[in-house]
């Protein structure tokens, strides 16, 4: 075949001319090649272009085969020369290569060459390092050569979309992680920053969202659906172009709770390999071979995030205390071996007054289990709720009191000094109402773990009852007792330090969005900014904020900053009086606005123009704060969860119901006071609906 193709076809030319040798017919020289005709000559010309290219197509493949048969060859002779290198000994070592023939192995005797394993290679002769490199170079290509398209957001119709999802999107723009099923996002590297802010008590209703619609599973103009159907969404005229496409997102949960959106939206899962890493920094813990409770206390960071108060002498950001408060005197080292701190319990009850949580008891507990210290406390403001429940104060309790803080600020600093190690439940709590800071802390709800992990933290009466086999807080109507608790935490710290490491402890399958962040390649850093600064806990900024104005003040400079920022905004559910009034087990209060001021028993249904207000003011808060971002900022705004008012008010009838039946039988509880099956049928329906929130997706242009 190769021969045929070597040799060129006779033309039709050189034909003619034979043709016209005097040896041929009259009728034969009539024929010349200047007769052919027009057809005839560009029928020539395509059976030359055809020959030509059957002789291209036939090298080529005997190129390849060629090619191939060389490659094939070439991988025989550096095998059967590596089979030599491998099995051949050194000019010096004969004996041992004798030894080695005689069935005896050679092992790692000295004179032997070492096998070199040749790394795998690809179809296209590549190693694993080598494909890597060149995915790496092919990103940063792709990443020059986007063009002017703008970044955004294309979601898959048909999916229900999910806090994590949101969270993982926040993962994906700012890191190199594999793309999400459910979102393409365009010219993902152009996008230089994302701010996901969290607008509680945005409810699908709002929207005029069905639930059991196909819609509610796709993007929707919401802004359509307002100009038909009206409502206080009207009132968001600056989101109507900024973000005019909403979409539906379901937070977590079971039949009978939601659980928390923020820690679905700040926590992600942690990857295998930082599971290994953590369980050996934890075995290789000096807490964990020396069973001193100094190894138990909260590090200086530790504290802060916690946003436990920090005397002056540990944070040098404080200059001078605040009035009302008090710290703990450092003492000047007398000798090189310190004298060793004692165990001081304590526990405060609080109730509410017209400035907020103020100091009502305070107990303090040794290491025996002695009560050294309990002290009733009149509050300097008006009391507005005495939080019985909680506190277990009363009128009648606090009648004749006259103790105030500054006196009981002394005695307290009569028993704990700069050798005292302070526990307690939620500690920080406690010094807040006592206007105390005191640097050495073992805190209960840190040293043992919740069964989800952080940022929850285990509540005192669960951890009694599962690791002492103590029931505490059971008699709702008599409220807490301080000493109670205080001696739980004590007992707790004591058990703590008699059993082996990680006791109490759960497997930790999550970590921070804010770790993740600083955990690749090039490190993201970040900022929260909320009322709560527990969330964020490893975000390398916190601004703590009291009124979305403040949020919206701060999110400019945060946002040049940091790559990535959190934020909440409140107004929408104070206003339309979704807000909880948050209280912490030990009774202290977290104002949320407008619905905090009340009692459950007093929270009302907000009137329309309350909402329309609230809508007002998110409409314009939004519009501020994108009008602020610098281009290219990944926008997220979600509710994380719809109206729960309902939810929230059949738990805690649930509640009061479960803790009722503990000590009378179902005969002694008033009707008005039980919880029944068809409750909690409806529980589960409110449930299921309160899990239903929105969200916006948009990227802001140049």
């Amino acid at each position: 075949m190769s021969d045929q193709s070597d040799h060129t076809t006779p033309s039709d030319d050189t034909s003619l001319s034979s043709a016209s040798s005097p040896a041929s017919s009259p009728t034969e020289l009539d024929v010349t090649p200047m007769e052919i005709t027009e057809e005839q000559k560009a029928t020539k010309t395509i059976a030359e272009i055809a020959v030509q290219i059957t002789k291209a197509m036939v090298a080529e493949k005997e190129g390849k085969k060629i090619k191939k048969e060389k490659k094939e060859k070439k991988e025989k002779e550096d095998k059967k020369d590596q089979d030599v290198t491998m099995s051949e000994p050194t000019d010096n070592t004969s004996s041992s290569a004798n030894s080695s023939t005689n069935g005896k192995d050679s092992g790692n005797k000295p004179g032997f060459f070492t096998a070199q394993i040749a790394p795998k290679v690809d179809e296209n002769g590549l190693t694993r390092k080598e494909r890597r490199t060149l995915k790496i170079k092919q990103k940063q290509l792709n990443r020059k050569s986007e063009g002017d398209g703008a970044p955004g957001f294309v979601l898959k119709t048909g999916h229900d979309l999910t806090l994590k999802d949101l969270r993982d999107l926040v993962v994906y723009i700012l890191t190199e992680t594999p793309s999400l099923p459910w979102v393409q996002v365009l010219n993902k590297f152009k996008i230089d920053k994302v701010l996901m802010l969290y607008a509680s008590g945005l409810d699908p209703s709002l929207f005029h969202i069905n639930l059991r619609s196909p819609d509610a599973h796709k993007p929707i103009d919401w802004a359509a659906r307002a100009a038909q159907e009206g409502g206080p969404v009207t009132e968001l005229e600056a989101l109507k172009e900024l973000l005019p496409e909403i979409n539906v997102v379901k937070a977590p949960g079971d039949k009978f709770r939601i659980f928390s959106p923020t820690n679905t939206l700040l926590n992600v899962p942690l990857s295998n390999s930082e599971k290994v890493k953590r369980e050996k920094e934890k075995h290789n813990n000096k807490a964990a071979k020396e069973k001193k409770p100094e190894n138990y206390m909260l590090s200086l960071e530790e504290l802060r995030e916690s946003d436990f108060p920090i005397p002056r002498y540990l944070d040098s950001t404080v200059s001078d205390l605040q009035p009302g408060w008090t710290e703990t005197l450092k003492l000047p080292k007398t000798s090189l071996t310190p004298p060793p701190k004692i165990l001081i319990a304590m526990d405060c009850e609080m109730c509410r007054t017209a400035i907020g949580s103020e100091l009502t008891r305070v107990t303090l507990i040794d290491h025996n289990g002695a009560t050294v210290l309990d002290e009733l406390v009149m509050p300097e403001n008006p009391i507005l709720d005495y939080l019985t429940q909680y506190s277990g104060m009363t009128a009648a309790r606090l009648e004749g009191v006259t103790t105030r803080l500054a006196d009981v600020q002394k005695k307290v600093q009569e028993i704990v000094d700069y050798n005292t190690i302070l526990v307690g439940h939620s500690l920080e709590n406690d010094m807040k109402v006592l206007k105390l800071a005191h640097p050495f802390i073992v805190d209960t709800s840190i040293l043992f773990h919740h069964t989800r992990g952080p940022p929850y933290r285990p509540g005192l009466k669960w951890l009694a009852q599962k690791w002492l086999s103590r029931q505490i807080q059971a008699n709702i109507e008599r409220g807490h007792d301080s000493a109670e608790d205080a001696l739980a935490c004590m007992d707790l710290v004591k058990l703590k330090l008699l059993k082996p490491p990680g006791f109490g402890e759960y497997v930790q399958d999550q970590e921070s969005l804010f770790s993740r962040l600083t955990r690749f390649n090039v490190p993201r850093t970040s900022a929260l900014i909320d009322a709560d600064a527990f969330a964020g806990q490893a975000a390398t900024t916190t601004i703590r904020t009291a009124t979305d104005q403040d949020v919206v003040e701060a999110i400019p400079e945060a946002i040049q900053k940091h790559n990535f920022v959190w934020a909440r905004l409140r107004d929408v559910e104070i206003n339309h009086g979704k807000a909880p009034t948050i209280v912490l087990s030990e009774g202290q209060m977290v104002d949320t606005g407008r619905a905090s001021k009340l009692s459950s028993r007093d929270k009302v249904q907000a009137t329309e123009e309350e909402i329309r207000q609230g809508m007002r003011s998110i409409d314009q808060s939004l519009k501020r704060i994108i009008e602020s971002l610098p281009a290219r900022t990944a926008v997220i705004v979600t509710s994380g969860q719809g109206d729960h008012r309902e939810v929230s008010e059949m738990q805690h009838r649930q509640k009061v119901f479960t803790e009722l039946f503990k000590t009378k039988n179902l005969s002694e509880i008033p009707e008005e006071d039980r919880f029944t099956e068809e409750d909690e049928q409806k529980l589960a329906e409110a449930v299921e609906k309160a899990k239903s929130g929105v969200c916006f997706l948009m990227v802001k242009g140049e």
